[in-house]
Formats: structure tokens, sequence, C-alpha cells
């Protein structure tokens, strides 16, 4: 059978089931299992307990620091300006698809003038208010067809796939903790009201219908009368303490589900008790980087819209992670591309580390040993002049055939008489290098030599 671009590049399977088969919705089997529809997942989301442990775990993913990243400045500080209002709508909006397996929401552009479009507002839909099919497309419920433009509806899917292509509902899984809890607090308030009443018992050898008739005007609860020779007593119930154990079981059942651990108890005294907190966070840490994903996925493609409707191309990235942390892996990472010649800027520093401009000077090595900064005050060890031009000469050396020590280039450039005598210089320096990376570094290094030259010059007329 020959193979043709189309049928190579189309999904066969999910044609073949909406071709042959009527979609009619919601396919999760947990759901069906349950007899509720996705809808009535909100009424476990209303449960205290449930909406304590949901609203923990969405913090945590909303308060992770973003930032938008990307070569064009003006692009990326565009995109920042618009997107930073409507960041935590959004990605509130996008969280909502784990606890119910998917969400929709929609933006309301703005024109901002100049050929430029902006973000108005957020508006959050509800979920079942939109179908989506097996191979991704969103169509509203009422009509079964898809929006009148799509580019303004944003879909976010939850571990979705053929078999579940409205997602994994994590509520679903709650459901029976919370059946369990909620018809537990009934049945045990009713027992409390049962037995905290006291009955009333009244004696009467003649006229019995007024006596229980003034024994229901005094109480609300139970009442008998009886006769002279009759005897009623009443069977003390005492609260039984199961009931306590039974409400910790679910609690923690639903904790578990959802944050991933509990300590709330089962853990008091003991010498594990370290390693469970370990345990405990490192399971938490790990739902935290999944529901980031999640968010991630969709903001980049906001990113992308916006990027398309103002002309900037793919280019920028949205990025959540813990920036000000000074995590040993990074430190190790930076200090093997500071020895290979990358050189960062003052403002990856305050980014990555969570360090202010004036904290902090940039000790450039001199002798190819360890790269570091000093995190003293006020130390500066080039004007901002002459701390331009020594960048210029390290940054010659990352276009160079393999790591070159950027002091050989700058001993090249102090030591050049002239023009020719740098090409010369160079050539013996990056020796190795194809034609285009030698002609780059020349042209960059006849800057810095002609840059070198102002300002020796300025240094003479000011001696």
């Amino acid at each position: 059978m020959a193979r043709t671009p189309s049928t190579l590049t189309s999904a066969i399977s999910i044609e073949r089931v909406l071709s042959r088969f009527t979609w009619i919705g919601d396919a999760d089997e947990l759901l069906h299992r349950l007899g509720v529809s996705r809808a009535a997942l909100r009424q476990v989301a209303d449960d205290d307990e449930v909406a304590s442990a949901l609203e923990t775990r969405r913090h945590a993913v909303v308060g992770t620091p973003w930032r938008i990243e990307g070569q064009r400045a003006r692009a990326r500080d565009f995109v920042w300006s618009e997107i930073e209002p409507h960041a935590v709508d959004m990605m509130e909006a996008i969280w909502e698809a784990v606890p119910y397996g998917y969400a929709v929401f929609e933006v309301v552009f703005a024109d901002r003038g100049g050929g430029r479009i902006g973000i108005e507002r957020i508006v959050r839909l509800p979920f079942d208010w939109y179908v989506v099919q097996p191979d991704g497309t969103l169509l509203r419920r009422d009509t079964m067809q898809p929006e009148d433009v799509p580019e303004k509806f944003f879909l976010t899917v939850h571990n979705g796939s053929i078999r579940k292509p409205m997602g994994e509902a994590l509520l679903a899984k709650a459901w029976w903790p919370w059946f369990f809890r909620t018809h537990g607090w009934k049945m045990w308030s009713r027992f409390l009201e049962n037995t905290a009443v006291p009955l009333l018992v009244g004696r009467s050898a003649t006229d019995r219908e007024a006596v229980i008739e003034q024994l229901k005007a005094i109480t609300s609860g139970p009442a008998v009368i009886v006769g002279p020779d009759e005897d009623v007593q009443q069977q003390g119930q005492s609260p039984s303490r199961n009931f306590e154990a039974f409400e910790e079981a679910c609690a923690r059942r639903i904790q578990r589900l959802i944050l991933g651990q509990t300590l709330t108890s089962g853990t008091d005294g003991g010498s594990g008790n370290r390693a469970l907190g370990e345990v405990h966070e490192r399971v938490r840490e790990e739902k935290r980087r999944a529901d980031i994903r999640v968010v991630v996925r969709t903001m980049q493609t906001v990113v992308d819209r916006l990027s398309w409707l103002n002309g900037f191309g793919r280019g920028l990235s949205f990025v959540m992670e813990d920036a000000k942390s000074l995590e040993a892996d990074r430190a190790s990472r930076d200090e093997v591309l500071w020895r290979q010649g990358v050189r960062f800027t003052p403002r990856y520093y305050e980014e990555k580390y969570g360090l202010e401009p004036d904290d902090f000077a940039i000790d450039r090595p001199q002798d190819g040993g360890r790269a570091a900064f000093s995190l003293s005050a006020g130390q500066q060890r080039f004007t901002d002049g002459q701390q331009r031009i020594e960048d210029a000469i390290a940054g010659l050396s990352e276009a160079a055939h393999g790591p070159i020590p950027p002091e050989a280039i700058a001993s090249a450039i102090r030591g050049a008489r002239d023009k020719a005598e740098l090409a010369a210089r160079l050539a013996v320096v990056a020796a190795g290098a194809d034609d285009r990376t030698f002609r780059q570094m020349l042209e960059r290094a006849m800057m810095a030599a002609d840059l070198t030259g102002v300002v020796e010059a300025e240094r003479t007329a000011e001696d």
C-alpha cells in the first residue's frame, strides 16, 4: 500500500471515530460509574475540606513567579505589559482544568493604537457550556458548532486523551470521600439531635389527653403519658467516639488526593517524622510542578496569539519558576558556562539569584580560574564605558570555534598597531575557525579596538 502525505500527516484513528460514531459528549468512565455529570462536581468543590485543599494547591501555582523571555526587547516588554494585569485571572482560569478536567476562558482584545492589539479583560466561562472532541476541537454544547472567532477562546485540558478528551477531573476521584463525609455529618447531626433532647414522661389516672398537651407545650421533643401503674424508662445513648475517627479518615483521604500527602495526624512521635515530612514536601512539589506545566502550556498559547496579532513572530516564551533561589545546580551550571566563555548580564544575576543591582560586582577571571561575583556593595572594576568594551572583547570568544580565552583576544587587540596586524594576530588566535566565524570576530574586534582607542584618548586628555 502506497503511503501518501495525506495519510501520513492525519490522525486516522480520530477521524474514524468521528466519522463512524456519533459523539455523545463526556466519555469519562469514572463519571459514568458514579452516575453523575461533570457539572455535578461543583458541589464537591463547595465542601469546606475540599475547598481548602483546592485553594492551597491553586495558590501554590498562581504564586509562582513568571516572566516573558525573548531576544526582542520591545516585543517582550509589550507582551508582558499586556499580560501582567490579567495574569492571575488567566492562571486561575487555566488551573480550573485540574479539578474539572478542562477549562475555557475568553480574551477580550483591545486596540492600543499604532497597529498594536492588547488585552482588555478576561472572561472565565463555565466549562459545561462546551464540549471537547477527541481531536481537541472545542464546540458549544448548545449548537455543537465552534465559536465564530476561535482566536479569542483558549482551552486547557488536564491529562487529556482519546479515551478522556475532556480531561481527567480530580474531583471525580474525590466523590466518594466527599459523599461519605457529607452524609456522615448528616447522620451525626441527627444522632445528636435525638440524644440531646430529653424524653418527658407524665402520669395521669384520669385525663391523659390534657396531660399530653401540657407536655407538648413544654418541649418540642418526644413526650409520653402513662398510667399510675405503668412505667417508662429512657435508655441513654452516649455519643460515640468513632465519628471522630471517621471524619479524620475522610479528611485525610481528601487531602492525600488533592495535596498529595497529609501530616495532620498519625505521625506524632517516632524517628520517622523528618522523613515523612520530606516525602510530604516532595510530593506536593511534584504536584505543583505538574500544575505549572498545565498553566505554562496555555499561557504560552496566549503569548503566541498576542505575538501573532501584533506581528512579532514566534520568539517569546512564557516561563514560570522560583527565580529567587540560589540553587546549587544552577550555580554549578553557570560556573561551567562561564569557563566556556559565556558571559552573564547583571540582569541575569538579579532575576536568577535575587540580587539587587548595587549588591554585587562581577569579577572577570584573568588566569582561566573560577568565575565569581562579590557581594561587596559599591565596588566596580571598570567605568561604564570600559565595562562595555570589556564585554565586547569577552563576547568575541562565543562566536569562535571552541572556547578561546578572552585575554588572548584582548592581547591581540591591544598589541596590534593597525588593522592589518590585528587581522594577523586574530588569525593565530582563532586558528581552526571557519571563514564566516573569523570575519564576524574580526569585525567585532575592529569595533572593540576603535572603542579602546577612544577611551585611551579620553583618558590621556583628562591627564
